[in-house]
């Protein structure tokens, strides 16, 4: 005999199919950490969800996320992705017009809205930013991507709920003659996001590329979590203009892949802290049934 569980792709940060980022969206209770790390493996893609019951009855579900080779206590399209499958086939009542996610990094809210043509955004605030100093000298990484070290304003650490390894490249010209190495890459496991001020999109500001190759993912085509890292960057530096203690924008990520995407990104401050918030469309383009054995 075998077990069913409904499955369903999502495309992530664009309201068109095929475009953004896809992440597996699965009915996940009663099953082990073998099996949801199987089935991500099985997918192949960036990123597979599993929906769980909160442990908490006063919020909205509880989450676990996997690489096709790891578990991640946080990730960005994902959660837009299940909360995408919460609102519109699962039905789940948002309170306040937000759901509140479980995550391994702590409870994740996510606003519900629409855009002025009808689109549904899912807006959620990532974790409040750290930052490393990052081990890695200039000229490693600019080779790593297969640019010169004069290409590379800056590298470091940052975690919105998840640590990457930020760098900015000075222009996109520069991030246009990126061709990474995915071997020196792997020698990266937190992942290098690398991003730089202007796009090529004339209703974008940042252009942004994610590589994880030792997490299993080669090049992620638009990644919530490093965009947060990234916003975190922009702010602490002043990289854009600042009005009412906020920086508002939209990164473009995805073009070279065939897979464009937008992330709405905000970021406040109050008192000295920051709060990152990160925002984008979704679209079903599949649902089914998951075979498993018994």
């Amino acid at each position: 005999m075998s077990r069913k569980r409904t499955i369903w792709h999502v495309d992530a940060f664009t309201a068109t199919p095929l475009e953004g980022n896809p992440a597996a969206v699965v009915e996940g209770e009663g099953l082990s950490s073998e099996t949801m790390q199987r089935i991500a493996l099985n997918q192949r893609l960036s990123e597979t969800v599993f929906l769980l019951p909160p442990e908490d009855v006063t919020h909205s579900a509880r989450i676990r996320i996997f690489t096709p080779a790891t578990e991640l206590p946080f990730a960005g399209h994902p959660t837009i992705a299940a909360s995408h499958i919460l609102a519109t086939e699962m039905h789940v009542a948002p309170a306040d017009n937000r759901l509140l996610l479980e995550t391994g990094a702590g409870v994740i809210p996510v606003e519900l809205g629409t855009d002025g043509d009808g689109a549904n955004r899912y807006t959620m605030t990532q974790v409040a930013p750290q930052f490393r100093e990052s081990d890695f000298d200039i000229a490693t990484l600019a080779a790593s991507v297969g640019l010169q070290p004069r290409d590379i304003v800056r590298a470091e650490y940052v975690s919105t709920g998840i640590f990457w390894l930020i760098a900015e490249v000075t222009s996109l010209e520069a991030m246009m003659r990126v061709k990474p190495d995915m071997m020196a890459l792997m020698q990266v496991p937190q992942g290098l996001s690398i991003f730089c001020l202007g796009a090529r999109s004339p209703d974008a500001s940042v252009h942004v590329r994610s590589f994880a190759p030792a997490a299993g993912i080669a090049e992620d085509p638009v990644t919530g979590s490093s965009n947060g890292c990234i916003a975190a960057v922009i702010a602490k530096h002043g990289l854009l203009p600042e009005r009412e203690q906020r920086i508002e924008y939209v990164a473009e990520q995805g073009i070279e892949m065939g897979q464009p995407g937008r992330v709405f990104v905000s970021v406040a401050r109050q008192d000295g802290a920051m709060s990152v918030r990160i925002g984008g469309h979704a679209v079903t383009v599949l649902a089914g049934s998951l075979i498993l054995p018994a």
